[in-house]
């Protein structure tokens, strides 16, 4: 008799055993994303035949756009409910102003002064506005990717304050998925940091341009002073600048924003779709920094000429 028991237990517990893992092969793990982000230009999405007029209605021209690859590789649908991104590392690189010679009342200028101045095709996009400062930035979205599928959207990244041309700054995306069907929260996706630049590539003062200028410097005081008076400055960048050192100051200027220029775009150029544009940026960079030298040597003649030796 408790053999005969014992059996039916036995039975029981392993009839049990057996409708619990048939349940839990059924059940559907949660999804799960895996991502890949790179960096384009809106102006070379808006150019594309194939994205669609909803894509575009999101984009911004001369702005950079996250082109995000996602793949579910879960076995339930996952719903990306929410975009963040953390801005950090702002870098300005401001124009180089042209030269401005003034005669200073009240004796010589001996050193520089501050001047007070005033892959797939995409399936959606965002644009992501946001003020140009370090921290946290977040925006809901709603981007279905279904299980075991890949997908593709974009998010326009438009830093509010933001100059053409000369503003950059490091970001790191995460993808916020929300929870699962047991409530349990997901883990954010998260990737970066890239680096982008704000509202367009760069352009830069050529050789010959900043030669030419440094011409004019010297011009300028010779009809402001003939016999080379101490009153003379140079002011350019927020900055009165002696007329002894003024033209050697601007090409340093010049050379210190090149080698900035140079630093940074290599850092935007990692995880670009098309490299051509900031390679060809970098191209011309080096050969302009190859006849830094020279301007300098420019630099002192025309200040020798000037009677500053």
């Amino acid at each position: 008799m408790m053999i005969a028991v014992i059996a039916a237990v036995a039975a029981v517990a392993a009839a049990a055993i057996a409708a619990w893992a048939t349940l839990r092969a059924r059940r559907k793990p949660a999804g799960r994303l895996r991502v890949d982000v790179m960096v384009t230009d809106a102006s070379a999405v808006l150019t594309d035949q194939e994205a669609g007029v909803r894509v575009l209605d999101e984009l911004v021209p001369d702005r950079p756009v996250l082109d995000v690859a996602v793949h579910n590789d879960g076995g339930q649908s996952c719903l990306v409910r929410r975009l963040s991104l953390e801005v950090e590392g702002l870098v300005h690189v401001p124009a180089l102003d042209p030269p401005l010679v003034v005669d200073l009342p009240g004796g010589p200028l001996t050193e520089p002064l501050p001047v007070r101045e005033r892959r797939l095709g995409p399936s959606g996009s965002y644009r992501f506005g946001f003020p140009l400062r370090e921290g946290h930035h977040a925006r809901g979205v709603s981007q279905q990717v279904a299980a075991g599928e890949d997908d593709r959207f974009l998010v326009c990244l438009v830093a509010q304050e933001a100059v053409r041309g000369q503003d950059f700054y490091r970001v790191t995306l995460s993808l916020d998925c929300g929870r699962t069907r047991r409530g349990r929260k997901r883990q954010p996706v998260t990737w970066g940091p890239l680096v982008v630049a704000a509202h367009g590539l760069p352009d830069f003062e050529t050789p010959e341009a900043v030669r030419e200028r440094l011409n004019r410097i010297t011009d300028r005081a010779r009809e402001l002073a003939p016999g080379g008076g101490d009153g003379v400055c140079v002011i350019f960048n927020a900055m009165a600048h002696p007329l002894r050192t003024a033209m050697e100051d601007y090409v340093a200027l010049y050379e210190a924003k090149l080698k900035l220029l140079e630093a940074v775009l290599g850092q935007c150029r990692e995880h670009m779709t098309d490299r051509t544009p900031v390679e060809t940026r970098l191209t011309a960079i080096g050969t302009a920094l190859s006849e830094v030298q020279g301007l300098y040597g420019h630099a002192a003649t025309l200040r020798a000429s000037a009677g500053h030796p």
